[in-house]
This record gives structure tokens, sequence and C-alpha cells, in this order.
């Protein structure tokens, strides 16, 4: 609860604000916790044209439920080389690149705070992203007050929320070095969609040219087996499944 009133008082301080919203758990749970009190925000998501499948339409139906303007902007990253040639500056020219945007977007329109998911367990040098968080002083109000993960999905159980599998920008499925295609990351992003129904946690599809590897929680290898036919037949040749280590 201490936490909880940290948050919210966080929150009002720092409206009018918009809120970067990906459709994942730990955005949604923000949006849910702003929409609850008495301010003034907007929700904002961006297409990358790297985002997992129904990810930006999940967070529209969120804002609508909750009555929130939210917008959706394009952003072409593919267009950088550094992150069409997937360099190992990619994360932080992609991330810098989207929060320009959005830093742009509530000045045009009367915000001055804009805030993100990013949570206590987040580590930069996991994420290299969040040094544009902090260069462009993007607010990360459950980092702020100390909530990581677990205290995330305490929040979005107590609000009905439900849970959203873990998921990530799809440049993730390739190997650092390897080229970006559009017509690759489609593929995946179809196999992913496909598989989705069936995997009840984190799902990844890892590409490697004509193999997949197919990412699963302990315990769902042999389920997803039964679909690699359907998998091969989006342009894949060979098939393997690993379950994550717990």
């Amino acid at each position: 609860m201490q936490k909880r009133a940290c948050l919210e008082k966080k929150l009002t301080a720092l409206a009018p604000a918009v809120i970067a919203l990906s459709g994942g758990t730990d955005s949604s749970t923000l949006l849910a916790l702003a929409a609850g009190l008495d301010i003034r925000i907007a929700a904002v998501s961006i297409d990358t044209g790297l985002n997992p499948a129904g990810e930006t339409e999940r967070a529209g139906a969120l804002a609508r439920h909750y009555g929130i303007q939210h917008e959706i902007l394009s952003l072409p990253v593919l267009e950088d080389p550094d992150i069409r040639h997937n360099t190992g500056q990619r994360c932080y020219i992609c991330k810098r690149a989207m929060m320009e945007a959005l830093r742009a977007w509530a000045s045009a329109h009367g915000f001055s705070t804009v805030m993100d998911g990013t949570h206590a367990d987040d580590h930069p040098e996991e994420r290299p992203g969040m040094r544009a968080l902090q260069e462009l002083s993007i607010n990360s109000p459950f980092a702020e007050c100390g909530i990581g993960r677990a205290g995330i999905l305490e929040l979005a159980e107590e609000m009905n929320l439900g849970t959203i599998p873990s998921s990530s920008c799809l440049a993730t499925r390739f190997p650092e070095g390897v080229k970006l295609r559009p017509e690759a990351i489609e593929r995946v992003r179809m196999a992913e969609a496909l598989l989705r129904p069936y995997a009840t946690g984190r799902l990844r599809i890892r590409y490697r040219g004509d193999l997949a590897i197919i990412e699963v929680e302990p315990g769902e290898a042999e389920k997803i087996a039964g679909f690699t036919e359907d998998v091969k037949a989006l342009g894949f040749r060979e098939i393997t499944i690993t379950e994550r280590k717990r």
C-alpha cells in the first residue's frame, strides 16, 4: 500500500503527462493507475515496424476502456542504418528515437511529462535503451518508487487487469549484426502470433535464417511440437524447440 501511495503521489505531481503505452503489463498497469486519479493524461504508442502482433491494438483497447486519449505514432526505425544492420547501438538508438517522438508529441499537445513502465528490476547493463530515458528526462514511476516486476503484477491483479506474457521488440529475435529485413521480421511476427494461443508464458522465435528456434516455458515443448509444420509453412525449413530455464 505504501508503494501504491508513492505511485499515486508521483503520478499526480507529474501530470499533465503522456504515458508510453506498449500494451504490455507494465505500461498497462501504469495507465490503469493513472486513469483512477483526477489528472490529465494521454497514452501514446509507437509503431516501429518491430512490434509483436497485436501489441498496439491491445494498447488502444485498454485506453478506450479507461476513456483515455490514445495516439499511435508511426516511426520507421529501419530507415536508420544502425538499427537496420542490428548493431550494438540498435536498442539505444531506437529507444532514443521513440522517446524523442513522444516528447515532441507531448509538447505539441500541452503535456509537460512523459512516463514509461520501466521498473526497479530493469538494469541498464541489460537494457541499453535505459540510457536514452535518462538523457531525455523520461520519468519511470515504478522504478522511482522502488517497484519491481512482482509489485507490478500484484497491482495488475488488484485492478483485474490480468497479466500479459512478457514480450519485446522483434529485433531481439535476431543475432547482433544480422540485417533486419522486413520479410524476416514479418515471418517471426506471424510465427509468434500462430503459437501464442498455445503458449502460456514467455514465447520467442529466434531467427536463424531457415532455422527457427522456438523458446517456450518449461513443460511446454511437447505441446508446441504439434504446430511445427504450421511454423514451417511460414518459410522456415528447420524447427528447434527449447524450454527456458527456470
